[in-house]
């Protein structure tokens, strides 16, 4: 019997320092191991021969891009809040971003019905839960920056610098990168777990 005994606490402890966790500790009843996508580890990759990260330049150059982007996202913010239309001068880049973000982006048919300055409108005020009426919600975003009556209020959930638009910079970044022929790599990253009794 104690023979036996030895005989099992042995087996249990080859199996125990072959089973182990990535946390190194001791797994009874093996392991399993797990792949996920590690997002903070991404990074930007040429597309050409030599396959080399892209550098600071590049990056800075595409952020930059994204940044202009939302510097006329601004102008036409502004043309609405001042005139309630889209002037001639900001018409080409109201005419793009509802081409290359608001058709591709999640926007579905109903939100791009109407006239091009119904239309974002919509998109400026659309991330927006409370239930105001559209116009209430446009007055008070546009005298963030135009004041009323002198005074300029903080409102801050719509907007063009919304906490919303940064899927806007975030798109508008990643379009320029891929136009300089660069491409998104987000390495994998395995983790091995013990295995509980129902496993």
């Amino acid at each position: 019997m104690v023979k036996l005994v030895k005989i099992f606490v042995v087996t249990m402890i080859a199996f125990n320092v072959a089973s182990c966790s990535s946390d190194g500790e001791l797994c009874v009843f093996g392991t399993r191991v797990s792949e996920y996508s590690d997002y903070k580890r991404k990074y930007w990759r040429s597309t050409l021969l030599n396959k080399s990260k892209a550098s600071k330049h590049d990056l800075e150059k595409c952020n930059q891009e994204a940044e202009n982007v939302k510097v006329n996202l601004e102008k036409i913010f502004l043309d609405i809040c001042s005139t309630g239309h889209i002037s001639q001068e900001n018409l080409a880049y109201a005419i793009s971003i509802q081409n290359n973000y608001l058709s591709r982006y999640g926007k579905d048919s109903e939100e791009l019905k109407g006239t091009i300055d119904q239309i974002f409108i919509r998109f400026f005020i659309n991330n927006d839960s409370k239930k105001a009426s559209e116009a209430y919600k446009l007055k008070l975003a546009c005298a963030r920056y135009i004041p009323k009556d002198g005074i300029y209020y903080d409102y801050k959930v719509v907007g063009p610098d919304s906490q919303f638009y940064e899927s806007f910079n975030e798109y508008n970044f990643e379009q320029c990168m891929l136009k300089n022929n660069f491409e998104l790599i987000v390495p994998t990253k395995k983790t091995t777990d013990c295995k509980g009794i129902m496993w």
